[in-house]
């Protein structure tokens, strides 16, 4: 029996690319398998256009002496804000982003966009309230701890690294309902 998947227009989360050093290739080879909308900057469109891996839109600058049919979004903040922007606009629920660092401003669209950072082999997600998920025995998990209210299958460390005790669920509870982000080791 073969199953057939129809992916829409803006179903899959796309994917803003700041720093391609962020991910593992390996890793971003499975962000790129659904071909997401792809936003990059002219730092890193060599990459891309080695890997003959098409670029949606480019930030900045104009497109000519890449491939056909790259849309442009001129700057009026920043790259990761301006992106962000032209996503929601366009309709997009969800991005994955590879970036240098992690800008706390990056909450402000946590209600209208679903938002996963990767930075230095890190997957950060902005959760609200609580995080629920399986992990394995030892890997690490960064999170503020001052954030958290409670916390169960993990052990504290230092600074903001928590330990998975065991395999199994750890779960997160926080004490604030603003947005946060939660590390994880990928």
């Amino acid at each position: 029996m073969s199953s057939h998947h129809v992916v829409r227009e803006n179903q899959e989360p796309a994917l803003v690319v700041e720093e391609v050093q962020a991910l593992s290739e390996e890793y971003l080879g499975q962000l790129l398998e659904w071909s997401p909308t792809l936003i990059t900057t002219p730092q890193q469109i060599d990459y891309f256009l080695m890997q003959d891996i098409k670029i949606d839109v480019l930030y900045g600058v104009s497109t000519d002496q890449y491939q056909e049919d790259i849309k442009v979004i001129l700057p009026e903040k920043d790259f990761l804000t301006d992106s962000i922007q032209y996503l929601i606009a366009h309709g997009h629920k969800a991005v994955n982003i590879l970036t240098k660092t992690i800008s706390e401003h990056i909450l402000s669209f946590a209600d209208a966009i679903n938002i996963v950072l990767f930075c230095e082999g890190i997957r950060y997600v902005v959760i609200r309230e609580k995080y629920e998920k399986w992990k394995t025995k030892g890997d690490r998990m960064f999170v503020e701890p001052s954030q958290i209210k409670s916390f169960n299958g993990l052990r504290y460390v230092e600074g903001n690294i928590f330990q998975v005790e065991q395999d199994g669920f750890v779960a997160l509870e926080m004490n604030t309902d603003q947005y946060i982000i939660v590390g994880e080791e990928v």
